[in-house]
């Protein structure tokens, strides 16, 4: 008897020293989870692997959801949407026989899962039923606890901002002010002042702000803008009460701030808040949303040549892709932009390509809609069949014109060679009667009138405007074909009003302004020589090297030493 207790005393002993280094094992594996979650992918598949080899059930589901999470990551949808569907199928035929919390809250973070992936698609309709789904899950949670509210918070946040991208922004008010008495329940009272209660607040705000801002694109109520504004600011505000402190709050701000001057069409200011964008960025990769908000400043303000510039330079950001509504606005854009200065062939180019993005979003049944530019479908088309129309008479009006220069330059040949035999017989008459007749010699005179002096001293300060002289392929030539003119007169202007010559003069400019950029911009500090040739147009570093010498006295390199001093 005292032998097989003894021995049950010593399995009971093993049995519980194990399960207690289980726990042990699953704790730190689950804190090295949350550790590389947003730093490491490699680390957190580690993890979620050996996570996986736990004797706890749920603990193996949070392995998976974890693995789900860093193909989300890597932008690898469809793995990572195949693993969260798995979750959900293995959880609800757990739950029917086990109503652990846990297993509640594993299928709720694989719907969340499964919203972010049809979120960051555009496939709006879609995220909207997962949404649905998840609040039946959190409706039938076991527990009415501060987690539960949370799920409800974030729930009732994530619809409206769905409502917001299908259009629906009366929709989504809706949903918004039915948070306020949610998020005044007494089981909130002990978190108000954590970062997850202070984001979700910020986020409402936010959500508001979107919403007032959509309401304005419909009904075009000023009163509406001015609501968007007051929610931005009311997030910001909170968002300085977060601990520790948001480091990209003031910039995600100012890209609201910049949303709401577009609507005003307060397109100068606006430009001079994206300006801004690279003194507080701490970091943050702010050149896809800088590109695209001048893109549309600068098509409404009819500055081609910048609107241009900046819509290509968005196409080909290689750090972030442009979604399919950002693409067809800049697609847009280009079109209109190109049809304005008389380019017919990349016009339809890029009406092409709008309609094209849009058929496959229709074929998608995706919805598009952008906050500050609201593209027209049937105006697209409209566009489309101009170009079309333009491309035929263009090319009836080459032949036409083809013929026509051939005629006149038959015409000018005939009275050339008749000129040339008159005063060749003149001149052999002239010798006959030994008349010494002094022979004139023309002298070429520049006779530029006022009007095409003015249009040439108007695109040298165009170019100095929109930095046009930073861009590889500017050249005096360039200007002249903007123009319709040739490159002798706009030298002869140029130098009519200036000290230096056309090559001087631009150097010296690109030189000043990396000077001020690195002056000012610490991010231009971290770029090598060649970065900062390729900056300024240049396509090797010894070039710019050499203009930067000649300029200031010192080599690039030693002139960013001294700044670092």
């Amino acid at each position: 008897m005292k032998k097989g207790f003894l021995v049950f005393l010593i399995t009971s002993i093993t049995i519980s020293n194990v399960t207690s280094q289980t726990a042990y094992l699953d704790s730190t594996n689950l804190k090295k989870i949350a550790f590389y979650r947003n730093t490491n992918t490699d680390s957190l598949f580690f993890y979620s692997k050996k996570l996986k080899q736990s004797k706890d059930i749920c603990v193996k589901i949070m392995a998976l959801t974890g693995k789900a999470y860093g193909f989300y990551r890597q932008k690898n949808y469809l793995e990572s949407e195949k693993i969260a569907i798995s979750v959900i199928n293995q959880v609800d035929s757990l739950i029917k026989s086990n109503n652990d919390i846990c297993l509640f809250d594993r299928k709720i973070t694989a719907l969340n899962r499964l919203f972010w992936i049809k979120k960051n698609q555009e496939d709006y309709e879609e995220a909207y039923k997962i949404l649905i789904k998840c609040e039946d899950i959190v409706s039938s949670y076991p527990e009415k606890s501060q987690i539960h509210f949370r799920y409800k918070l974030g729930l009732t946040l994530n619809k409206a901002s769905i409502q917001n991208k299908l259009n629906n922004p009366e929709k989504a008010l809706e949903i918004l002010y039915e948070t306020i008495p949610k998020s005044k329940n007494s089981i909130l009272k002990s978190i108000k002042n954590d970062t997850y209660y202070k984001q979700s607040e910020a986020n409402t705000f936010n959500c508001f702000g979107n919403s007032y801002m959509k309401m304005y694109d419909k009904y075009k109520l000023n009163s509406y803008i001015d609501s968007a504004s007051n929610y931005y600011n009311k997030a910001y505000l909170v968002t300085k009460l977060f601990s520790p402190p948001h480091k990209e709050s003031k910039i995600i701000y100012s890209f609201r701030k910049t949303e709401v001057l577009i609507a005003q069409k307060k397109y100068y200011q606006a430009i001079k808040e994206i300006n801004n964008y690279s003194k507080i960025n701490n970091g943050y990769h702010y050149h896809h949303r800088e590109f695209y908000q001048k893109a549309i400043c600068f098509n409404h303000l009819n500055e081609s040549d910048s609107a241009i510039y900046n819509a290509k330079k968005l196409i080909y950001d290689k750090k972030k892709k442009c979604k399919r509504s950002k693409l067809i606005t800049i697609y847009d854009i280009l079109a209109k932009q190109y049809n304005r200065i008389n380019k017919v062939d990349s016009a339809f180019k890029y009406s092409q390509l709008t309609l094209e993005q849009f058929n496959i979003a229709s074929d998608n049944k995706e919805k598009i809609s952008n906050l500050s530019y609201t593209n027209d479908f049937e105006k697209s088309q409209q566009l489309n069949l101009e170009l079309k129309n333009r491309e035929n008479k263009k090319h009836n009006n080459l032949i036409t014109a083809f013929i026509g220069l051939l005629s006149a330059l038959i015409i000018i040949v005939f009275f050339i060679l008749k000129k040339e035999k008159k005063k060749k017989i003149n001149l052999i008459n002239t010798i006959k009667n030994n008349q010494k007749t002094p022979i004139e010699v023309e002298k070429k005179e520049y006779n530029i009138d006022e009007e095409l002096e003015g249009r040439i001293l108007n695109e040298f300060n165009k170019v100095h405007t929109n930095l046009d002289f930073l861009k590889p392929d500017f050249s005096i030539s360039t200007i002249a074909d903007r123009l319709n003119t040739n490159s002798t007169y706009l030298s002869f202007v140029f130098n009519k009003h200036n000290d230096e010559s056309f090559t001087q003069h631009y150097t010296r400019l690109k030189i000043e302004y990396v000077v001020d950029q690195l002056k000012t911009n610490k991010t231009y500090r971290k770029y090598s020589i060649q970065a900062l040739a390729e900056e300024l147009g240049y396509t090797n570093a010894s070039a710019f090297t050499r203009a930067f010498k000649k300029q200031m006295g010192v080599t690039p390199s030693v002139f960013l030493k001294s700044l670092d001093e």
